[in-house]
């Protein structure tokens, strides 16, 4: 982001970088902004003290510079060793080509043991990562002078008859003559330049497409003996963490050692978000939506064959998924949200991975290209249920469902608020309900909300609650609204690991539905229980006299800070705007 110092993540609203070990990451909010634009100064601001901060940190805990880079740089050395000295025994054909990398790794190790002997260690540089002291040019260099001594190889002993060899096969005044040819090329950089062993001038017409398309190809034959030189010297630090080994395993069989298993580390996540469930961090619903989603993914690998936890990482993964999901979205057979969610699940996984020190660092197409993997999404209009099919859908519908809809109506409760309102919630003298809303009832800003119920609402859910008190086990629970059996309209839970989730209400909402629609050739199809929230929500805001109180009344979270600290919200505030809401709806009096 420009100059910004720190990774900005929009998802989250938050900066992130790791130092020395550590991720460092600050919201929006705490450094008091919004967006990455007006909170960038302050957030450099903040990592400089952070980087302080931490250096005191190690030089008091390792009493010496730069000893935790040198024990981090070993530990993955001894790990690479571990994975490849595996491979070679598990595939012996695997042998010449890994055992120099597994000795190139043993002397860094002994470098850097050597280093942690002495008193003062120095910054952890490219000499003790590479010991054989093989540079990026010397490889070069050496590259270009084996491709020279390949085609002056191939070009040798062929002054008679014509040539076949690839580079003097396209050259149209060449083949078939009696003319001994010499390469003379920097191979890189210069077009190449063919010259006559009788001392004829190079021709200009050689130097066409043709001759270009021949200079692409040297090119390319010099990466890889680049790419097989590195192999060689062991310099195989990205290109093992960015999957090369795993391209090994495929073409040879290998098996993947279980701390490289890209299955055996989805499992660990899985387990991690069990584990935040148990601890209350993300309900049962969320639980099951990660695993549900997470499901293709992991059958899309095993297709593939993506074995190795490595790739993961890598741009070339990335992107083949993505197109996979796009593919399923431009055929129809799944919708813009889903497409995004099979996407952000990948993406949680691999910031675990590199919070857990799997991946060594977040893949940087995903920090600077965020929205080149997504979907866009048209904006919901929304649409209430017309008022017609309200009230049909009420006069159809039993006593229970009934009261069930005018609590979704009078006080925007969906499905799974009213299968969680506390008997201690509900004043039957008053004939109020106050609450939170379930749905965030752990957030400090949510609003508690008092309703006042419609004389109707009251009287059905005093009936209903007298009906559950003969229940036998109503007492032993705290649900206000219990079924027969004494469970709760709406659960969650987590059965034998497995997320289960079950709405009495959806359920006969549903079947009514469908009934109705018999009945109703012309009802609409795209009605949900959750629309009768949107139809109230709907009418409050389009009621310029009481717009102010539609937010109050979805129980959503103050915005401004006058809100939020300053203003308590009374218990009669919504009186009025629930009275006229239920005149709007059934065009009568209370």
């Amino acid at each position: 982001m420009g100059d910004a110092l720190m990774n900005w993540e929009a998802g989250r609203s938050r900066w992130r970088k790791k130092y020395r070990g550590k991720w460092l990451q600050i919201s929006a909010a705490e450094l008091g902004g919004t967006n990455a634009t007006d909170t960038k100064v302050a957030a450099n601001q903040w990592l400089t003290q952070q980087k302080t901060q931490r250096d005191k940190e190690l030089a008091i805990t390792t009493y010496r510079p730069h000893e935790r880079e040198y024990y981090a740089e070993l530990e993955s050395i001894q790990s690479d060793i571990k994975t490849l000295s595996a491979l070679m025994r598990s595939k012996p054909t695997l042998q010449s080509m890994l055992a120099p990398m597994v000795e190139n790794l043993k002397q860094k190790g002994t470098l850097i043991n050597q280093a942690l002997r002495q008193p003062v260690l120095p910054p952890l540089d490219d000499k003790l990562r590479n010991p054989l002291g093989v540079s990026p040019e010397s490889i070069d260099i050496a590259a270009v002078r084996e491709v020279e001594q390949q085609i002056a190889d191939r070009l040798r002993g062929r002054t008679q008859g014509p040539f076949d060899y690839l580079f003097l096969r396209s050259l149209p005044d060449v083949e078939g003559q009696n003319t001994a040819v010499s390469f003379i090329s920097t191979v890189h950089n210069d077009p190449p330049t063919y010259c006559t062993a009788t001392g004829g001038n190079s021709e200009p017409s050689l130097y066409d497409e043709r001759v270009q398309a021949v200079a692409e190809t040297v090119a390319g034959l010099k990466d890889g003996v680049v790419a097989r030189m590195k192999r060689e010297l062991g310099l195989i630090g990205s290109e093992y963490e960015r999957g090369q080994i795993n391209q090994m395993l495929k073409e040879h069989g290998a098996t993947v050692p279980e701390n490289k298993q890209l299955e055996y580390h989805v499992g660990r996540f899985i387990e991690y978000q069990h584990r935040r469930h148990a601890e209350g961090k993300i309900g049962a619903t969320r639980l099951d939506k990660i695993i549900r989603t997470l499901k293709p993914y992991r059958e899309w690998c095993v297709e593939v064959n993506v074995v190795n936890v490595d790739m993961v990482g890598t741009k070339e993964h990335i992107d083949a998924y993505y197109k996979v999901v796009g593919d399923l979205k431009i055929a129809g057979k799944i919708g813009a949200e889903y497409a995004n969610h099979l996407l952000s699940i990948v993406k949680m996984l691999i910031e675990w991975l590199v919070d857990e020190e799997i991946l060594k660092e977040y893949p940087v197409c995903l920090q600077r290209k965020k929205s080149r993997y997504s979907f866009p999404i048209e904006p919901p209009k929304p649409e209430g249920i017309p008022l017609k099919w309200v009230h049909e859908i009420l006069n159809a519908a039993n006593p229970r469902l009934q009261l069930c809809i005018l609590l979704t109506l009078n006080c925007g409760f969906g499905a799974g608020e009213i299968g969680q309102i506390r008997k201690s919630e509900y004043d039957p003298t008053t004939g109020r309900i106050t609450r939170k809303r379930s749905k965030t009832r752990k957030s400090p800003t949510t609003p508690t909300v008092c309703y006042k119920l419609w004389d109707v609402t009251k009287k059905l859910l005093d009936q209903e609650i007298a009906n559950c008190k003969k229940y036998p086990k109503y007492s032993g629970t705290d649900c206000l609204l219990v079924n027969k059996n004494g469970s709760p309209l709406w659960y969650a839970s987590v059965t034998d690991g497995k997320p289960r989730t079950n709405s009495t209400i959806s359920n006969a909402f549903k079947k009514l539905r469908a009934k109705l629609r018999e009945i109703y050739p012309d009802m609409p199809t795209n009605i949900n229980y959750y629309d009768f929230r949107g139809t109230s929500a709907s009418l409050i805001y389009n009621e310029p006299k009481y717009r102010i109180y539609n937010e109050l009344w979805l129980a959503h979270s103050p915005r401004s800070v006058a809100e939020r600290h300053y203003n308590a919200v009374g218990d009669t505030i919504l009186d009025d705007c629930l009275a006229w809401l239920y005149d709007r709806i059934f065009g009568m009096e209370q």
